[in-house]
């Protein structure tokens, strides 16, 4: 097990270093300048700049340099524990992706803490009651609010909950996890995810209740309760963790249209300014970071198996 986890981590060097250099060649061939941004922005505020001195920006930020050198000065800086300064503010990256983890990391957890203790339980009672209506409405509601996007819900549930029914008022910015905000932000963010729970949850338990092993735990007179937390629940629960794992890059894309609904300080905000104003540096630092979270995740699924299957062994 030791000897696997050091080669996954050892991994994820060559892994983030091809996702690092796809998203940077991206950003390089892109038709946007983010110093004709910055010159835009200040000609707004009435502030004209000179060809010299968007020459001497560019030199300063180094993007007057071929491609490869611009790519391998920021990796060198990334080595050094740098992800650099914001193009536009000049403040460092990293300190500014740590002021939102807070209030991401708390979202994040309402959204897994909704898909642990309301998605699974949902799908074990749709599998305790399969092809029954409890069955039926359980999937069939989960399916239905899966196929909506995020962006067109938020929507609709703050003009039902807000302007028809005035049991919560308008979400301005972050007030804590113990308000109704933080609650329905959590639960919209997870309600995609949700479905998904639900279905491999319930096909885990239909496919596991088919095996000899449960058949003779019932013949040998084991209460249901029983085989049902002992026998069933463990083994089904495999594909659920699987889905677990997966779930950071969901999380992220719905967390953009969070935080900017409900005006939250958040890494999904960040990103969709930085994407706004083609903040590179923000965007290169924000990518490494989601990266190595998928990463990190991924292999505390794998760590996690043979503790529901002692038969997966890791050489």
């Amino acid at each position: 097990m030791v000897r696997y986890i050091l080669m996954r981590i050892i991994a994820f060097i060559p892994t983030l270093f091809v996702v690092l250099f796809i998203t940077f060649f991206l950003g390089y061939i892109g038709p946007v300048d983010p110093v004709k941004i910055m010159q835009q922005q200040r000609r707004a505020q009435g502030v004209y700049m000179t060809q010299e001195e968007v020459a001497t920006i560019r030199h300063q930020l180094g993007l007057d340099r071929p491609f490869l050198e611009q790519f391998v000065a920021y990796v060198n800086n990334v080595l050094h524990g740098s992800f650099g300064f914001s193009y536009f503010d000049y403040v460092p990256v990293w300190p500014r992706i740590q002021s939102t983890l807070a209030v991401s990391g708390q979202l994040a957890l309402g959204a897994l803490a909704i898909l642990i203790f309301i998605g699974i339980p949902l799908g074990l009672l749709a599998a305790k009651f399969h092809n029954t209506r409890i069955d039926y409405m359980i999937v069939g509601t989960s399916l239905f609010l899966y196929s909506i996007p995020v962006f067109v819900l938020i929507p609709m549930v703050l003009i039902v909950l807000v302007l028809w029914l005035h049991v919560m008022n308008v979400p301005r910015g972050w007030q804590g996890i113990f308000t109704s905000s933080f609650v329905l932000a959590a639960f919209l963010l997870s309600l995609r995810s949700l479905a998904n729970i639900i279905r491999q949850t319930r096909g885990g338990v239909l496919e596991v209740m088919q095996n000899d092993y449960i058949r003779t735990a019932r013949a040998k007179g084991l209460r249901e309760l029983h085989v049902f937390t002992r026998h069933i629940m463990r083994n089904s629960l495999i594909p659920v963790v699987t889905v677990l794992g997966l779930l950071v890059d969901d999380l992220m894309t719905n967390a953009v249209f969070i935080d900017l609904a409900f005006n939250l300080p958040g890494l999904g905000r960040l990103f969709s300014t930085s994407l706004t104003s083609r903040d590179f540096n923000n965007i290169y630092g924000i990518v490494i970071f989601t990266s190595v979270l998928i990463m990190v995740m991924n292999l505390l699924v794998d760590i996690i198996y043979p503790l529901l299957d002692p038969r997966v062994v890791y050489d």
